[in-house]
């Protein structure tokens, strides 16, 4: 391999694009992209070829992979400058320019290619790259515009039909799953994504069908699982902590206890993270609750393996499961000799590197287990840990938040992706029979609140009966819930942290428990906390309730008085979690490590 002669080669204006192209992927391959992006570069300066063209784009993608975007976008300009139809070339520039963060030159390239005369074969990609960066931009009407536009010109494609899915449930349209040309509502729910078939069907065969699809699509068994070296027992246990959530989401939010809780004479505490630094003090309780935080944001899974292989981890709990910014690519590779998953999809994940799901038995009956890879690793109490942190002082009264001073606050702030006609419907029918009572919901984007009114319209329901809160701060939310009488769950998928909150704002919450573990999860909390008489197992039973106490307030201040008095006795609650948990480990890892050496 002598760069200088391929690089004099290169000068000599004589040098044939198949020998440069192999040159230039030999130089890849031996980790010197720095080098084939010279060896490009010497031949474009030097050849007047009819292909410099493809040249230019193979320079660009090598200049792009290295950050040098603003000689990539030039490159590419010039490839199509010189041929208008090499569509790849202004597809591979939009991409830049998002990375630039120009969002509007990358969707104009992207509408220009799709509207190209003979460029049917890259329209999808063009679509679809507009429909991915405008759902990012949470412009959800656009995103699913561009989707049904890419299905109608091919609908095999499961990656954009998941999407358009998602985008309908995001913006509340009803039916989700309406057929498209060549899409039959079967078609629509085989390739539906693991997250919103959670909150599409209560039916544990569909969600376990749906994770195995996607599993299978996504993230393929690899061969080369990484070397590990135990050397033997350690002083202590190590476990880790997968997650790019460990900040002011969800997860991160109902974590910070269950870490400071971890017996530190036993256990040693590592999280790998790759969360967004959000720079609040959560985050820094976070960081100070581990042993050690290791950061993982840059690293590729097979080098994030590496560095959890490296601390001989010896039990690896990922919080991620199959959510949204998932790297079940790293769990593939087997990094410690046990893994399991915790809280972040409350799922199957279909994972066959996954061994246990932590969980609770409320949660997730026995019964189960047919249609979960993992095995259940049973918690004491709820899985999502019941503890108390008592909200301040509210900044807000209903006559900021325009709720009625004098009637019954029915609220649910949970995502509205969560929303299906059918609960919605129910509530609508509470709303009919109690006509003091008004529904306060999130105004999470507008496609979604104008829908929701057009639905409560249909079902003859005044637009003064919903009452639309702004997305405010974790902190500012908590004391808004303090304003409601009564927390409406969502079903089939349940609130999980919101639950906690709704308690710790002393807001009795109205539940549904189905047939699927995130149906459940809320009646795993109340059940947890003593509050049974909140758990429906049917829609019917629902309704009635939430009725009954709509129409007799003096119920719910009894049952706030309640959840006040219980609340003290809940601040065990991670503590015991962790101690059930930890014992099971111990167990687990006698039989299977870490304290011998595993070989795969």
């Amino acid at each position: 391999m002598n760069l200088d002669l391929w690089l004099a080669h290169a000068r000599s204006g004589q040098y044939p694009l198949e020998t440069l192209i192999g040159q230039a992927e030999e130089l890849q391959a031996a980790g010197r992209a720095i080098d084939a992006a010279r060896l490009y570069e010497a031949w474009i300066a030097n050849t007047s070829s009819p292909a410099l063209c493809v040249a230019l784009f193979n320079w660009g993608v090598l200049l792009s992979a290295s950050g040098d975007l603003d000689r990539a976008a030039a490159a590419y300009a010039k490839a199509s400058e010189l041929n208008p139809q090499f569509h790849q070339a202004r597809i591979n520039a939009g991409l830049v320019e998002e990375r630039k963060g120009n969002h509007a030159a990358a969707l104009q390239l992207w509408v220009d290619v799709a509207g190209s005369p003979g460029a049917a074969a890259f329209a999808t990609i063009a679509l679809n790259h507009v429909g991915r960066l405008q759902e990012s931009q949470r412009q959800y009407a656009a995103a699913e515009a561009a989707l049904t536009h890419s299905l109608r010109l091919d609908p095999a494609q499961p990656d954009a039909i998941q999407h358009w899915v998602h985008l309908r449930q995001k913006q509340c349209t009803w039916p989700v799953f309406s057929p498209l040309p060549g899409l039959t509502v079967n078609a629509l729910l085989a390739s539906t994504s693991p997250l919103a078939m959670l909150a599409a069907l209560d039916d544990p065969a569909m969600q376990w069908l749906s994770a195995q699809s996607f599993v299978r699509r996504k993230y393929p068994l690899t061969d080369e699982p990484i070397a590990r070296s135990h050397a033997g027992r350690h002083e202590k246990i190590r476990i880790g902590y997968l997650s790019g959530d460990l900040c002011t989401h969800a997860v991160g939010l109902l974590m910070a206890e269950l870490f400071e809780s971890h017996d530190r004479d036993r256990f040693r505490i590592t999280a790998f993270d790759f969360s967004v630094e959000d720079g609040t003090a959560h985050r820094a309780r976070l960081r100070r609750a581990c042993d050690e935080m290791v950061g993982i944001h840059t690293l590729d899974d097979r080098a994030a393996a590496q560095a959890i292989s490296d601390r001989e981890i010896d039990v690896l709990i990922d919080l991620h499961g199959l959510s949204s910014g998932a790297r079940p690519g790293i769990l593939a590779l087997r990094p410690a000799p046990l893994a399991g998953t915790y809280l972040g999809f409350i799922g199957t994940t279909a994972l066959p590197w996954v061994e246990f799901v932590v969980t609770d038995r409320w949660t997730f009956p026995e019964t189960l287990t047919p249609y979960f890879h993992e095995r259940p690793l049973y918690v004491d109490g709820s899985m999502i840990p019941l503890s108390h942190t008592p909200v301040g002082t509210c900044r807000f009264t209903r006559q900021t938040e325009r709720l009625p001073g004098d009637g019954v606050v029915l609220a649910c702030f949970n995502n509205v992706y969560k929303f299906t006609p059918e609960m919605f419907g129910a509530w609508m029918r509470i709303l009919h029979r109690s006509d003091r009572a008004v529904l306060w919901l999130l105004d999470d984007n507008p496609w979604a609140t104008s829908a929701l009114r057009q639905h409560a319209s249909a079902a003859g329901i005044g637009p003064d009966r919903l009452v639309f809160a702004s997305r405010s701060t974790h902190a500012e939310y908590r004391e808004k819930v303090t304003l409601a009488d009564l927390y409406l769950d969502t079903f089939p998928y349940n609130a999980g942290s919101t639950a906690r909150d709704v308690l710790d704002a002393a807001v009795p919450l109205m539940t549904l428990s189905g047939r699927t573990p995130v149906s459940r999860m809320a009646g795993g909390l109340l059940h947890a906390a003593g509050l049974d008489e909140l758990i429906a197992t049917t829609l019917e039973e629902y309704e009635n309730k939430t009725i009954e106490l709509a129409t007799h307030p003096a119920r719910i201040t009894e049952l706030k008085a309640s959840i006040r008095d219980r609340a003290k006795g809940w601040r065990t609650a991670p503590l015991r979690l962790i101690r059930s948990l930890e014992a099971q480990l111990v167990e687990m890892l006698g039989t299977s490590g870490p304290f011998e050496l595993i070989e795969y």
